[in-house]
C-alpha cells in the first residue's frame, strides 16, 4: 500500500464521524428559527423527557446536592439515589466544571456527540467479517440507522445514544479475545470486562440486562473459541472461577438468582403482562409498541427493498461464518425482540443490519479483481443503501417532548408555590418537572408502575372533588409502602378489597367515613388499631404543600391515563374516553368553530345542537361554554351524543364523551370549577393550569 492511500481510510472514517455528527446537529437551525417550540429564553430543551433525570443529577453534583435519598422522586416513598452517580450524569457535570457551559446545552449536544461513536465496534466487527470495506461501510450505515439516530440526536440525553455502542463494544472485544492466539488476548479480555464495568456504570437503571448483553458474547468466546494450552487455561479459568467467587461474596451468594429475577421481571414488562392486579405500564408507552414489518423497514433502512437485502446479508454471513457468526448473535437476538415487543428495540437493528449490508456489498468489492466493474459498483451501492437515509435524517425534525410553553408552567410552579411543595402532575412530567420547577413529584419515568400510576391517574378521572383532592394528599403523606399497601394488609392481603375501601374512605370525607372503617373491621397495623388510628391515617392532613398541575399534554394522552385512572382490578381493565381537544375556538351568532390538533375544522350550532367534524355530523348532548362570569350549559338530552365544551377567552374547547366531561380534570381545565377542594394559583390555558389542593384533614378526639 503506497503511503497516499494509507490516508484514505483514516479520511474517509473522518468523513463518516463528520455526516454522522452533521445529520445529528442540523436540527438546530430549525429548533431557532422556531423558539417557540424548541428554546425556552434561548437554550434548547430535550428531546426525550428521561434526560432531564440524568441533567438534573448532572446539576445536583454541580451544586453538592447530591443526597443518598432522592427526596423530589416517589413522594413519600423517595428511592435512594444511584451510587455512584450515573455515567452519563457524571460526564454531563464534568464538562459543565471545565467549559461552564450550560446544562441545557450540555443535555442537547452532548448525545449527538457519543452517538457517532457507535461507528469504531461496528466498524471493527465489519473489518473481521469482511475487511476494511465492509468495516467502513457498516460503520456508515450503523451512524445514519434513521430510528438511532432519533434516539442518539440533539436533545436525546439518555442512555440510548451509547447503550448499543457498549453492546457492540462487548462483541468486538469478546471477538478480539477469541481470536487472538497468543497471550495478548488477556489484554482483550481486561478489555471486555472494563467494557463490562463502564457498561454497568452507564445504563444502571438494569444491571441484570446489563450483564447479559455484555458478558454472554465473552462466555461463547471462552466455550468456542478459547483454546490455550491446559497449564494457561487451569490457570485462567481458575482465576475467572476466583473472581465470579469474590463478587458472589461481596453482592451475595443470591446474586445470580436475583440476576434472573431481575431479566424476567424486564420480559413482563415489555412483554406487557398484567402483574398482579394492577395494569403493566409499558402497554401506554408508545415506544413499548410492537412496530409494523413496514415501519422497522422505514426507520432503519428507509425502504423495505434495502431492509430486505440487509437480513439477506445478515443471513449470508451466519452462514458464510458459521459458529463465527455467534459473536454477533447477542445484539442480533435484540434486534430481533423490536419484531415482537417494542419499537424502543430497534436501535440494535442499526448495527445488526447494517452487518449485513456491509457484508453484501464487500462481497461485491471483493470481485472487483475479476470484475472491475465491481470497484465503483460496490461503493454506489453502498450510496443508495444510505442516501435516502441521511436524507430522511436531515429532512426530519426532531422537536422536544416538553414545548417551552410548558416548561414555562413549571417555571411559574418554582415562583407560585412553596419550596417543600409537591407537585401532583402526570408521570410524563415528572423529571421535567423536578428540573425546571425543582419541586417534588409522585411519579415518574422509572418509578411509574401499575399501581402507581394508577393511582397517580385517579384525582385526574374521578367526577369526584373531595376523592380527588383526599387521594393527593393521603398519597403524598402515605405513598405505597406504608399507606396503600398497609390498608391491603389491614384487608388481609385482598388487594381488591382494600383499592375499593381507600376510594370510597376518601370520597366519603372524615365525617361519613368512620362507619365505612368501622364496617370493614381493619386488621391493626402496628400503631393503627382504632376507627380514630384509622381516619388520622386516611385524612392525615397537610405536612406539605400540594398543588395539582393541568396542561396541554394530558389532552393528547388522555387515552391512556383516564383507563389508568379507572382502573378496575376486578375486572383488570379501566375506561378509554373519546376526547379531542380544540383550539383557535370562536363563537360567532349560533356558529361555534375550531380545529382539532390534527387540523381537522369543527363547526357547531348552538341552536341545533348539531357538530360537524371529521366529515361526519353528530349530535350533541350538552354544550358547555366557560364565560368570563360563568359558566352556561344547554342542554339537549339526547342519549349517546358527544359534550362540546369550550372555553371561547382562551380559544379552546374539547369535544368528549359523558365520562371525561365529568371528571375533575375537565371541570378544572376547561369549566374553572374548583368547587371546595380547589384554588386556583395560575391559570392560562389551554397551555396549563397550577391549583392548589385543599384536602380534609382529621384530628380527632384526644389530639
Amino acid at each position: 500500500m503506497t503511503r497516499n492511500a494509507r490516508w484514505i481510510e483514516p479520511v474517509l472514517i473522518l468523513v463518516i464521524l463528520c455526516l454522522g455528527l452533521l445529520v445529528r446537529l442540523e436540527d438546530i437551525r430549525d429548533w431557532e428559527a422556531n423558539p417557540d417550540r424548541a428554546l425556552y429564553q434561548g437554550e434548547p430543551l430535550l428531546t426525550t423527557f428521561d434526560g432531564y433525570y440524568y441533567l438534573r443529577l448532572s446539576r445536583d453534583l454541580a451544586e453538592n446536592n447530591y443526597k443518598p435519598i432522592d427526596e423530589t422522586r416517589a413522594v413519600p416513598d423517595c428511592p435512594p439515589r444511584p451510587m455512584p452517580p450515573p455515567l452519563l450524569s457524571w460526564i454531563g457535570n464534568a464538562v459543565h466544571s471545565l467549559s461552564s457551559v450550560s446544562f441545557n446545552w450540555i443535555g442537547a449536544v452532548t448525545p449527538a456527540l457519543l452517538g457517532i461513536l457507535l461507528f469504531f465496534p461496528v466498524y471493527g466487527i465489519g473489518r473481521f467479517y469482511g475487511g476494511s470495506f465492509m468495516g467502513l461501510s457498516s460503520g456508515l450505515f450503523a451512524i445514519m440507522s434513521f430510528y438511532y439516530v432519533y434516539r442518539s440526536c440533539l436533545g436525546w440525553f439518555d442512555t440510548d445514544c451509547m447503550n448499543v455502542t457498549f453492546a457492540m463494544m462487548a462483541v468486538y472485544l469478546a471477538m478480539k479475545f477469541g481470536e487472538t492466539a497468543d497471550r495478548r488476548r488477556y489484554l482483550w479480555f481486561a478489555g471486555a470486562i472494563v467494557n463490562y464495568l463502564l457498561f454497568l456504570w452507564w445504563w444502571d437503571q438494569t444491571p441484570q440486562v446489563t450483564t447479559a448483553v455484555a458478558l454472554l458474547p465473552l462466555a461463547a468466546s471462552i466455550v468456542f473459541f478459547y483454546r490455550p494450552g491446559r497449564r494457561e487455561a487451569m490457570i485462567f479459568l481458575g482465576v475467572l472461577c476466583a473472581g465470579a467467587v469474590a463478587v458472589m461474596v461481596l453482592k451475595g451468594m443470591k446474586l445470580p438468582i436475583r440476576t434472573m429475577e431481575g431479566i424476567l421481571s424486564s420480559y413482563k414488562y415489555i412483554s406487557k403482562q398484567v402483574q398482579g392486579d394492577f395494569p403493566n405500564i409499558g402497554v401506554t408507552i408508545s415506544e413499548q409498541v410492537v412496530p409494523s414489518v413496514s415501519e422497522i423497514a422505514a426507520k432503519t433502512t428507509d425502504n423495505i427493498g434495502t431492509f430486505l437485502l440487509s437480513i439477506a446479508g445478515l443471513l449470508f454471513l451466519f452462514w458464510r461464518f458459521r459458529t463465527r457468526g455467534i459473536y454477533i448473535a447477542v445484539p442480533a437476538i435484540l434486534a430481533c425482540l423490536s419484531f415482537f415487543f417494542a419499537k424502543r428495540f430497534m436501535i440494535f437493528l442499526a448495527p445488526t443490519l447494517a452487518l449485513g449490508a456491509g457484508f453484501l456489498i464487500s462481497e461485491i468489492w471483493r470481485m472487483k479483481a475479476r470484475f472491475r466493474v465491481c470497484t465503483v459498483a460496490a461503493p454506489l451501492i453502498a450510496l443508495i443503501f444510505v442516501i435516502p437515509s441521511f436524507q430522511k435524517g436531515m429532512l426530519k425534525t426532531f422537536w422536544p417532548k416538553e414545548p417551552p410553553f410548558l416548561i414555562q408552567g413549571m417555571v411559574d410552579a418554582s415562583e407560585k408555590t412553596p419550596a417543600d411543595s409537591v407537585i401532583w402532575a402526570w408521570w410524563d412530567h415528572g423529571y421535567p418537572m423536578i428540573y425546571w420547577a425543582r419541586r417534588a413529584t409522585v411519579n415518574d419515568g422509572q418509578v411509574h408502575a401499575g399501581e402507581r400510576s394508577v393511582f397517580n391517574g385517579i384525582p385526574f378521572t374521578t367526577d369526584n372533588y373531595r376523592l380527588s383532592a383526599n387521594m393527593m394528599q393521603f398519597f403524598v403523606e402515605r405513598g405505597i409502602n406504608n399507606g396503600t399497601h398497609k390498608v391491603y394488609k389491614a384487608c388481609g392481603g385482598d388487594v381488591k378489597k382494600g383499592f375499593a375501601l381507600i376510594k370510597e374512605v376518601l370520597a366519603a370525607g372524615p365525617e361519613k367515613a368512620r362507619d365505612i372503617i368501622t364496617k370493614a373491621s381493619l386488621e391493626p397495623q402496628g400503631d393503627i388499631k382504632t376507627t380514630e388510628d384509622w381516619l388520622r391515617f386516611f385524612f392525615p392532613g397537610s405536612s406539605r404543600p400540594v398543588f395539582l398541575f393541568l396542561d396541554w399534554r394530558l389532552t393528547i394522552t388522555s387515552y391512556w391515563w383516564y383507563w389508568l385512572g379507572s382502573w378496575n382490578p376486578v375486572t383488570h381493565d379501566g375506561i378509554h374516553p373519546n376526547y379531542v381537544a380544540l383550539y383557535g375556538v370562536t363563537m360567532k351568532g349560533d356558529q361555534i368553530t375550531g380545529v382539532s390538533g390534527d387540523r381537522f375544522p369543527m363547526k357547531a350550532s348552538r341552536r341545533e345542537g348539531i357538530m360537524l367534524f371529521r366529515g361526519k355530523q353528530l349530535p350533541l348532548n350538552r354544550l358547555v361554554m366557560r364565560l368570563p362570569n360563568k359558566v352556561s350549559i344547554r342542554n339537549y338530552h339526547r342519549e349517546g351524543g358527544l359534550n362540546l365544551e369550550i372555553v371561547p377567552s382562551a380559544g379552546f374547547g374539547a369535544v368528549m364523551d359523558g365520562n371525561m366531561a365529568e371528571s375533575v380534570f375537565n371541570k378544572l381545565f376547561v369549566r374553572h370549577n374548583p368547587g371546595h377542594y380547589f384554588e386556583p394559583v395560575s391559570l392560562h390555558s389551554p397551555s396549563y393550569q397550577i391549583w392548589k389542593v385543599k384536602a380534609d384533614s382529621y384530628t380527632g378526639p384526644g389530639v
